[in-house]
Protein backbone atom coordinates (compact mmCIF):
# COMPACT_ATOMS: atom_id res chain seq x y z
CA UNK A 1 0.00 0.00 0.00
CA UNK A 2 2.81 2.39 0.90
CA UNK A 3 4.65 1.81 -2.38
CA UNK A 4 1.40 2.43 -4.32
CA UNK A 5 0.85 5.65 -2.41
CA UNK A 6 4.44 6.73 -3.00
CA UNK A 7 4.17 5.98 -6.72
CA UNK A 8 1.00 8.05 -6.99
CA UNK A 9 2.64 10.89 -5.09
CA UNK A 10 5.69 10.85 -7.37
CA UNK A 11 3.58 10.64 -10.54
CA UNK A 12 1.59 13.63 -9.33
CA UNK A 13 4.78 15.55 -8.51
CA UNK A 14 6.17 14.96 -12.01
CA UNK A 15 2.93 15.79 -13.80
CA UNK A 16 2.35 18.97 -11.78
CA UNK A 17 5.89 20.13 -12.48
CA UNK A 18 5.47 19.67 -16.24
CA UNK A 19 2.00 21.28 -16.36
CA UNK A 20 2.93 24.30 -14.23
CA UNK A 21 6.30 25.00 -15.83
CA UNK A 22 6.35 28.13 -18.03
CA UNK A 23 8.77 26.37 -20.38
CA UNK A 24 9.40 22.72 -21.35
CA UNK A 25 11.46 20.63 -18.91
CA UNK A 26 13.96 17.87 -19.59
CA UNK A 27 14.12 14.69 -17.57
CA UNK A 28 17.32 15.97 -15.93
CA UNK A 29 15.64 19.25 -15.00
CA UNK A 30 12.69 17.34 -13.55
CA UNK A 31 15.01 15.24 -11.42
CA UNK A 32 16.72 18.36 -10.09
CA UNK A 33 13.44 20.19 -9.43
CA UNK A 34 11.62 17.28 -7.78
CA UNK A 35 14.71 15.79 -6.05
CA UNK A 36 13.83 12.36 -7.41
CA UNK A 37 16.51 10.13 -8.89
CA UNK A 38 17.03 10.23 -12.65
CA UNK A 39 16.02 6.56 -13.10
CA UNK A 40 12.83 7.15 -11.12
CA UNK A 41 11.99 10.24 -13.15
CA UNK A 42 12.62 8.42 -16.44
CA UNK A 43 10.36 5.52 -15.43
CA UNK A 44 7.53 7.82 -14.28
CA UNK A 45 7.81 10.01 -17.37
CA UNK A 46 7.46 6.96 -19.62
CA UNK A 47 4.30 5.97 -17.76
CA UNK A 48 2.86 9.45 -18.15
CA UNK A 49 3.74 9.52 -21.85
CA UNK A 50 2.10 6.13 -22.32
CA UNK A 51 -1.07 7.45 -20.68
CA UNK A 52 -1.07 10.51 -22.96
CA UNK A 53 -0.61 12.94 -20.07
CA UNK A 54 2.86 14.11 -21.13
CA UNK A 55 4.31 14.40 -24.61
CA UNK A 56 7.83 14.85 -25.96
CA UNK A 57 8.78 17.77 -28.16
CA UNK A 58 11.53 17.76 -30.79
CA UNK A 59 15.02 17.20 -29.29
CA UNK A 60 17.10 20.34 -28.73
CA UNK A 61 20.89 20.25 -28.98
CA UNK A 62 22.98 22.77 -27.05
CA UNK A 63 26.68 22.05 -27.28
CA UNK A 64 28.26 18.64 -26.95
CA UNK A 65 26.46 15.65 -25.53
CA UNK A 66 23.07 14.16 -26.01
CA UNK A 67 20.26 16.51 -27.09
CA UNK A 68 17.66 17.56 -24.52
CA UNK A 69 14.16 16.18 -25.08
CA UNK A 70 11.60 18.76 -23.90
CA UNK A 71 8.55 17.47 -22.03
CA UNK A 72 5.17 19.17 -22.39
CA UNK A 73 1.63 18.61 -21.10
CA UNK A 74 -0.19 16.43 -23.62
CA UNK A 75 -2.57 18.27 -25.94
CA UNK A 76 -6.03 17.08 -27.02
CA UNK A 77 -6.04 13.98 -24.81
CA UNK A 78 -8.52 15.04 -22.11
CA UNK A 79 -10.69 18.04 -21.25
CA UNK A 80 -11.70 20.00 -18.17
CA UNK A 81 -14.67 22.36 -18.02
CA UNK A 82 -14.93 25.62 -16.11
CA UNK A 83 -18.15 27.60 -15.90
CA UNK A 84 -18.67 31.05 -14.43
CA UNK A 85 -21.97 32.48 -13.23
CA UNK A 86 -22.00 36.28 -13.03
CA UNK A 87 -24.77 38.80 -12.53
CA UNK A 88 -25.18 39.45 -16.24
CA UNK A 89 -23.89 36.34 -17.99
CA UNK A 90 -22.91 32.69 -17.86
CA UNK A 91 -19.77 31.53 -19.67
CA UNK A 92 -18.36 28.04 -20.19
CA UNK A 93 -14.79 27.10 -21.09
CA UNK A 94 -13.27 23.72 -21.93
CA UNK A 95 -9.48 23.33 -21.91
CA UNK A 96 -7.03 20.47 -22.33
CA UNK A 97 -4.18 19.54 -19.99
CA UNK A 98 -1.94 22.08 -21.70
CA UNK A 99 -4.46 24.83 -20.96
CA UNK A 100 -5.46 25.29 -24.61
CA UNK A 101 -9.02 26.40 -25.27
CA UNK A 102 -11.14 23.63 -26.79
CA UNK A 103 -14.52 25.31 -26.47
CA UNK A 104 -15.88 28.61 -25.20
CA UNK A 105 -19.50 29.76 -25.11
CA UNK A 106 -21.21 32.74 -23.44
CA UNK A 107 -24.86 33.61 -22.84
CA UNK A 108 -25.88 37.02 -21.54
CA UNK A 109 -28.65 36.59 -19.02
CA UNK A 110 -29.73 38.41 -15.88
CA UNK A 111 -29.04 36.00 -13.02
CA UNK A 112 -31.23 36.56 -9.94
CA UNK A 113 -33.07 34.49 -7.37
CA UNK A 114 -36.11 34.64 -9.64
CA UNK A 115 -34.15 33.13 -12.50
CA UNK A 116 -32.17 30.46 -10.62
CA UNK A 117 -33.69 27.61 -12.63
CA UNK A 118 -33.05 29.45 -15.89
CA UNK A 119 -29.44 30.12 -14.89
CA UNK A 120 -28.85 26.48 -14.01
CA UNK A 121 -30.48 25.37 -17.27
CA UNK A 122 -28.19 27.80 -19.09
CA UNK A 123 -25.16 26.28 -17.33
CA UNK A 124 -26.27 22.77 -18.27
CA UNK A 125 -26.90 23.78 -21.87
CA UNK A 126 -23.47 25.40 -22.27
CA UNK A 127 -21.72 22.44 -20.63
CA UNK A 128 -23.54 20.00 -22.89
CA UNK A 129 -22.48 22.04 -25.92
CA UNK A 130 -18.89 22.05 -24.68
CA UNK A 131 -18.96 18.26 -24.36
CA UNK A 132 -20.13 18.04 -27.92
CA UNK A 133 -17.30 20.26 -29.11
CA UNK A 134 -14.54 18.30 -27.32
CA UNK A 135 -15.82 15.13 -28.95
CA UNK A 136 -14.43 11.85 -27.66
CA UNK A 137 -12.09 13.38 -25.09
CA UNK A 138 -12.70 12.20 -21.51
CA UNK A 139 -13.79 14.95 -19.08
CA UNK A 140 -11.57 15.29 -16.01
CA UNK A 141 -14.15 17.33 -14.12
CA UNK A 142 -16.28 20.46 -13.97
CA UNK A 143 -15.83 23.40 -11.60
CA UNK A 144 -18.31 26.28 -11.43
CA UNK A 145 -17.18 29.73 -10.29
CA UNK A 146 -19.92 31.33 -8.18
CA UNK A 147 -19.82 34.86 -6.66
CA UNK A 148 -20.71 33.77 -3.15
CA UNK A 149 -20.00 31.54 -0.18
CA UNK A 150 -19.89 27.83 -0.94
CA UNK A 151 -20.61 25.07 1.56
CA UNK A 152 -17.58 22.93 2.45
CA UNK A 153 -19.10 20.04 0.47
CA UNK A 154 -18.81 22.11 -2.72
CA UNK A 155 -22.48 21.44 -3.49
CA UNK A 156 -24.61 24.21 -1.97
CA UNK A 157 -24.27 27.93 -2.56
CA UNK A 158 -24.93 29.17 0.95
CA UNK A 159 -25.17 32.80 -0.04
CA UNK A 160 -24.58 34.77 -3.24
CA UNK A 161 -26.08 38.20 -2.40
CA UNK A 162 -25.35 39.77 -5.77
CA UNK A 163 -27.31 36.97 -7.45
CA UNK A 164 -29.99 36.90 -4.78
CA UNK A 165 -29.17 33.23 -4.10
CA UNK A 166 -29.62 31.79 -0.63
CA UNK A 167 -28.88 28.11 0.11
CA UNK A 168 -29.20 27.03 -3.50
CA UNK A 169 -28.28 23.33 -4.10
CA UNK A 170 -26.53 24.37 -7.29
CA UNK A 171 -24.55 21.20 -7.97
CA UNK A 172 -27.45 18.87 -7.16
CA UNK A 173 -29.76 20.77 -9.50
CA UNK A 174 -27.12 20.76 -12.23
CA UNK A 175 -26.66 17.00 -11.92
CA UNK A 176 -30.38 16.48 -12.51
CA UNK A 177 -29.81 17.26 -16.17
CA UNK A 178 -29.42 13.85 -17.91
CA UNK A 179 -26.55 14.97 -20.13
CA UNK A 180 -24.44 15.86 -17.08
CA UNK A 181 -25.27 13.03 -14.70
CA UNK A 182 -21.94 11.25 -15.25
CA UNK A 183 -19.74 14.30 -14.66
CA UNK A 184 -17.88 15.26 -11.49
CA UNK A 185 -19.13 18.78 -10.69
CA UNK A 186 -18.03 21.13 -7.91
CA UNK A 187 -18.73 24.77 -7.11
CA UNK A 188 -16.14 27.19 -5.73
CA UNK A 189 -16.00 30.88 -4.95
CA UNK A 190 -15.14 32.87 -8.07
CA UNK A 191 -12.51 35.07 -6.42
CA UNK A 192 -10.66 32.13 -4.91
CA UNK A 193 -10.50 30.62 -8.38
CA UNK A 194 -9.38 33.93 -9.91
CA UNK A 195 -6.30 34.10 -7.71
CA UNK A 196 -5.01 30.77 -9.06
CA UNK A 197 -3.75 32.53 -12.19
CA UNK A 198 -2.03 35.14 -10.00
CA UNK A 199 -0.22 32.48 -7.96
CA UNK A 200 1.62 31.35 -11.08
CA UNK A 201 2.98 34.86 -11.57
CA UNK A 202 3.99 35.34 -7.91
CA UNK A 203 5.49 32.08 -6.62
CA UNK A 204 6.26 32.14 -2.91
CA UNK A 205 4.93 35.68 -2.39
CA UNK A 206 2.50 37.03 0.22
CA UNK A 207 -0.25 39.37 -0.89
CA UNK A 208 -3.88 40.41 -0.54
CA UNK A 209 -5.90 39.89 -3.72
CA UNK A 210 -9.06 41.98 -4.20
CA UNK A 211 -11.32 41.62 -7.23
CA UNK A 212 -14.26 43.74 -8.28
CA UNK A 213 -16.75 41.83 -10.37
CA UNK A 214 -20.33 40.79 -9.61
CA UNK A 215 -19.49 41.65 -6.02
CA UNK A 216 -16.22 42.38 -4.26
CA UNK A 217 -14.12 39.52 -2.95
CA UNK A 218 -10.64 38.20 -2.94
CA UNK A 219 -8.11 35.96 -1.29
CA UNK A 220 -5.17 35.98 1.07
CA UNK A 221 -1.91 34.39 -0.07
CA UNK A 222 0.87 33.72 2.45
CA UNK A 223 4.25 32.50 1.16
CA UNK A 224 2.63 31.33 -2.07
CA UNK A 225 -0.14 29.37 -0.32
CA UNK A 226 -3.81 30.28 -0.48
CA UNK A 227 -5.28 30.83 2.99
CA UNK A 228 -8.52 28.84 3.35
CA UNK A 229 -9.88 29.55 6.82
CA UNK A 230 -12.07 27.15 8.80
CA UNK A 231 -14.91 27.17 6.26
CA UNK A 232 -12.93 28.02 3.16
CA UNK A 233 -14.17 31.62 3.14
CA UNK A 234 -10.96 33.53 3.93
CA UNK A 235 -10.67 36.66 1.82
CA UNK A 236 -14.29 37.87 1.89
CA UNK A 237 -13.20 41.49 1.70
CA UNK A 238 -16.53 42.56 0.25
CA UNK A 239 -18.13 42.16 3.67
CA UNK A 240 -15.49 44.05 5.60
CA UNK A 241 -17.29 46.87 7.42
CA UNK A 242 -16.04 50.24 6.18
CA UNK A 243 -18.89 52.34 7.59
CA UNK A 244 -20.65 51.07 10.75
CA UNK A 245 -24.39 51.50 10.34
CA UNK A 246 -23.85 52.65 6.76
CA UNK A 247 -25.58 51.68 3.53
CA UNK A 248 -27.36 48.35 3.41
CA UNK A 249 -25.51 45.59 1.58
CA UNK A 250 -27.26 42.90 -0.43
CA UNK A 251 -26.12 40.45 2.25
CA UNK A 252 -28.58 42.19 4.63
CA UNK A 253 -25.92 43.87 6.78
CA UNK A 254 -24.91 47.53 6.81
CA UNK A 255 -21.67 49.27 5.96
CA UNK A 256 -20.02 46.48 3.96
CA UNK A 257 -17.44 47.37 1.31
CA UNK A 258 -19.77 45.84 -1.29
CA UNK A 259 -22.45 48.38 -0.36
CA UNK A 260 -20.16 51.09 -1.74
CA UNK A 261 -18.05 49.66 -4.57
CA UNK A 262 -19.79 46.55 -5.93
CA UNK A 263 -21.18 46.39 -9.46
CA UNK A 264 -24.75 46.72 -8.17
CA UNK A 265 -24.10 49.55 -5.72
CA UNK A 266 -22.03 51.65 -8.12
CA UNK A 267 -24.51 51.16 -10.94
CA UNK A 268 -27.55 51.98 -8.82
CA UNK A 269 -25.85 54.95 -7.14
CA UNK A 270 -25.20 56.44 -10.58
CA UNK A 271 -28.71 55.64 -11.82
CA UNK A 272 -27.47 53.27 -14.52
CA UNK A 273 -29.63 50.48 -15.89
CA UNK A 274 -28.87 46.78 -15.60
CA UNK A 275 -28.00 46.78 -19.30
CA UNK A 276 -24.56 48.11 -18.34
CA UNK A 277 -22.21 45.12 -18.42
CA UNK A 278 -19.71 44.53 -15.63
CA UNK A 279 -16.75 45.03 -17.95
CA UNK A 280 -18.11 48.42 -19.04
CA UNK A 281 -18.99 49.65 -15.54
CA UNK A 282 -16.19 52.12 -14.85
CA UNK A 283 -16.43 53.83 -18.24
CA UNK A 284 -20.20 54.09 -17.87
CA UNK A 285 -19.80 55.64 -14.41
CA UNK A 286 -17.37 58.19 -15.78
CA UNK A 287 -19.82 59.19 -18.51
CA UNK A 288 -22.73 59.49 -16.10
CA UNK A 289 -21.10 61.77 -13.53
CA UNK A 290 -17.99 63.13 -11.89
CA UNK A 291 -15.15 60.64 -12.41
CA UNK A 292 -13.16 62.14 -9.53
CA UNK A 293 -16.08 61.52 -7.18
CA UNK A 294 -16.37 57.91 -8.31
CA UNK A 295 -12.63 57.35 -7.88
CA UNK A 296 -12.76 58.98 -4.44
CA UNK A 297 -15.62 56.77 -3.24
CA UNK A 298 -13.93 53.60 -4.45
CA UNK A 299 -10.49 54.60 -3.16
CA UNK A 300 -11.58 55.62 0.34
CA UNK A 301 -13.82 52.59 0.88
CA UNK A 302 -11.22 50.20 -0.49
CA UNK A 303 -8.48 51.87 1.54
CA UNK A 304 -10.33 51.24 4.80
CA UNK A 305 -10.85 47.57 3.96
CA UNK A 306 -7.19 47.20 2.97
CA UNK A 307 -5.98 48.94 6.15
CA UNK A 308 -8.02 46.60 8.35
CA UNK A 309 -6.77 43.55 6.47
CA UNK A 310 -3.16 44.70 6.71
CA UNK A 311 -3.45 45.23 10.46
CA UNK A 312 -4.69 41.66 10.92
CA UNK A 313 -2.51 39.86 8.37
CA UNK A 314 0.72 41.91 8.38
CA UNK A 315 0.87 41.79 4.58
CA UNK A 316 1.95 44.89 2.66
CA UNK A 317 1.24 43.97 -0.99
CA UNK A 318 -2.23 44.41 -2.48
CA UNK A 319 -3.13 43.15 -5.96
CA UNK A 320 -6.24 44.60 -7.62
CA UNK A 321 -8.22 42.65 -10.21
CA UNK A 322 -11.50 42.79 -12.10
CA UNK A 323 -12.86 46.29 -12.77
CA UNK A 324 -10.50 47.59 -10.07
CA UNK A 325 -7.43 46.74 -12.17
CA UNK A 326 -7.90 49.31 -14.97
CA UNK A 327 -8.32 52.12 -12.41
CA UNK A 328 -5.57 50.92 -10.05
CA UNK A 329 -3.31 53.87 -10.89
CA UNK A 330 -6.15 56.38 -10.47
CA UNK A 331 -7.35 55.12 -7.10
CA UNK A 332 -3.85 54.46 -5.76
CA UNK A 333 -3.30 57.93 -4.19
CA UNK A 334 -6.65 57.78 -2.36
CA UNK A 335 -6.09 54.21 -1.19
CA UNK A 336 -2.56 55.00 0.01
CA UNK A 337 -3.68 58.10 1.90
CA UNK A 338 -6.41 56.12 3.65
CA UNK A 339 -4.08 53.22 4.46
CA UNK A 340 -1.43 55.58 5.82
CA UNK A 341 -3.96 56.94 8.32
CA UNK A 342 -5.23 53.57 9.52
CA UNK A 343 -2.71 50.76 8.95
CA UNK A 344 0.18 49.91 11.25
CA UNK A 345 2.08 48.52 8.27
CA UNK A 346 2.45 52.09 7.00
CA UNK A 347 5.04 52.62 9.74
CA UNK A 348 7.28 50.06 8.03
CA UNK A 349 7.03 51.79 4.67
CA UNK A 350 4.52 52.41 1.88
CA UNK A 351 2.27 49.60 0.76
CA UNK A 352 2.75 47.98 -2.61
CA UNK A 353 -0.40 48.43 -4.66
CA UNK A 354 -0.35 46.57 -7.96
CA UNK A 355 -2.62 45.82 -10.86
CA UNK A 356 -3.22 42.18 -11.66
CA UNK A 357 -1.88 41.16 -15.03
CA UNK A 358 -4.07 38.07 -15.06
CA UNK A 359 -5.54 36.42 -18.10
CA UNK A 360 -8.88 37.42 -19.47
CA UNK A 361 -11.66 35.90 -17.34
CA UNK A 362 -9.45 34.79 -14.41
CA UNK A 363 -12.31 33.11 -12.52
CA UNK A 364 -13.29 31.11 -15.58
CA UNK A 365 -9.69 30.12 -16.29
CA UNK A 366 -9.20 29.28 -12.62
CA UNK A 367 -12.32 27.09 -12.67
CA UNK A 368 -11.05 25.15 -15.67
CA UNK A 369 -7.65 24.78 -14.02
CA UNK A 370 -9.28 23.53 -10.81
CA UNK A 371 -11.29 21.02 -12.87
CA UNK A 372 -7.98 19.41 -13.88
CA UNK A 373 -7.08 18.64 -10.26
CA UNK A 374 -8.42 15.05 -10.26
CA UNK A 375 -5.86 14.22 -12.96
CA UNK A 376 -3.02 16.18 -11.38
CA UNK A 377 -3.67 14.72 -7.93
CA UNK A 378 -4.14 11.08 -8.98
CA UNK A 379 -2.58 10.48 -12.41
CA UNK A 380 -2.26 6.78 -11.61
CA UNK A 381 -6.00 6.40 -12.04
CA UNK A 382 -5.78 7.93 -15.49
CA UNK A 383 -2.90 5.65 -16.40
CA UNK A 384 -5.07 2.67 -15.44
CA UNK A 385 -7.96 4.14 -17.41
CA UNK A 386 -5.75 4.55 -20.51
CA UNK A 387 -4.58 0.94 -20.16
CA UNK A 388 -8.19 -0.32 -19.97
CA UNK A 389 -9.18 1.76 -23.00
CA UNK A 390 -6.25 0.30 -24.96
CA UNK A 391 -7.28 -3.25 -24.04
CA UNK A 392 -10.90 -2.58 -24.98
CA UNK A 393 -9.77 -1.21 -28.35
Amino acid sequence: MQSTHLREHNLSTILRAVVSSPSPLSRAALAKQTRLTKPTVSKLVEELIGAHLIQEDAPVRSGAGRPMVPLLPAMDTLAAIGIEVAADHVVCLAVDLAGRTLSRRTEYVSVTSATTEDAISCCARLMDQARGEVGHLPIAGVVAAIPGRIAPDGDHVLSAPNLGWDRVPFVSLLREHPALADLSVRAQNDNRLSVLTELDQRPGESFIYIRGYTGVGGAVVIDGELLDGVHGWAGEFGHTVVQPGGDRCLCGRRGCLEAYISYHSLRERAGLGDDVLIDDLIDALARSGDRAEVIGTIGRSLGLAVANAMNVLDVSTVVLSGYLAPIAEEISPVVRETVDRHALAAEAGPITLERSDDLEDPALRGAARAALQPVLSAPGRWIERAARSHMDA
